[in-house]
């Protein structure tokens, strides 16, 4: 495993709040040792105390510029109580945990879609190797931020969009299934832990294959998602309830 990844997971990890399991690390980590995508920085929309923004910040060197976006305390904003980020804890948190210290990151508190954040111009189109949605989790967020990944994604990248199959915020996957019907160039390859994993179009087979064939651990099937072939894991709680 990527040294420092391997820090954070021993390190910081448990001691950041959130909600992140630790099967990431594996999947990141693979995806970090392929031979495609391999410089940009990261984005997170929804970083609450930095705990998955961290993680992919990890394999990053110090020149690739990363974004944390976050309404932090404007909490008015966080219309569905998806979340309530804290930008000291943070801060604090980088400067402990990251790589980098921070050094490659840079803030922006706010909502994803208020047009005075300009996204679109602060995060050069393209410059990112992988983006995380965690923002708002309404329908109308959910459509709003895959279409900024789609434009801010490299075109090797990776988009991850989290709880997807959360029976508490249906908003996502609303939102989701309405980004789709627009046939857009970001599409799905592989679903689990309660992401889904999204690329361009270009590259889906590729990555496809990755997951399925190549030995991505935990994977077990496929399945066909809005016409796309995916690879899946199985679902099974942290405790059993029997």
């Amino acid at each position: 495993m990527n040294k420092a990844l391997e820090h954070y997971r021993d390190n910081g990890f448990k001691i950041v709040e959130g909600w992140v399991e630790d099967e990431l690390f594996t999947t990141i980590d693979y995806f970090n040792n392929l031979p495609i995508n391999k410089t940009g920085g990261v984005c997170e929309i929804g970083v609450h105390h930095g705990k998955l923004f961290l993680l992919l910040n990890q394999i990053t060197e110090l020149q690739d510029k990363s974004y944390a976006v976050d309404v932090f305390e404007s909490q008015s904003l966080n219309i569905d109580n998806s979340g309530c980020g804290n930008i000291h804890y943070f801060k604090h948190n980088l400067l402990n945990y990251d790589v980098h210290q921070g050094q490659n990151t840079t803030i922006i508190q706010g909502d994803s879609t208020d047009s005075k954040l300009q996204l679109d111009k602060i995060i050069e189109p393209g410059s990112l190797r992988f983006m995380s949605i965690d923002g708002g989790h309404t329908a109308i967020h959910t459509m709003n931020d895959l279409k900024l990944a789609s434009n801010l994604i490299s075109n090797e990248g990776i988009v991850i969009l989290d709880d997807i199959l959360n029976h508490r915020w249906i908003g996502v996957l609303e939102g989701l299934v309405k980004f789709l019907q627009t046939t857009p160039t970001l599409v799905p390859i592989m679903m689990g832990h309660n992401k889904l994993y999204l690329v361009k179009l270009s590259y889906q087979n590729y990555y496809y294959e990755a997951c399925s064939k190549m030995g991505l651990p935990g994977v077990c099937s496929t399945n066909k998602f809005f016409g796309f072939n995916i690879a899946t894991w199985p679902y099974w709680p942290k405790v059993m309830p029997w």
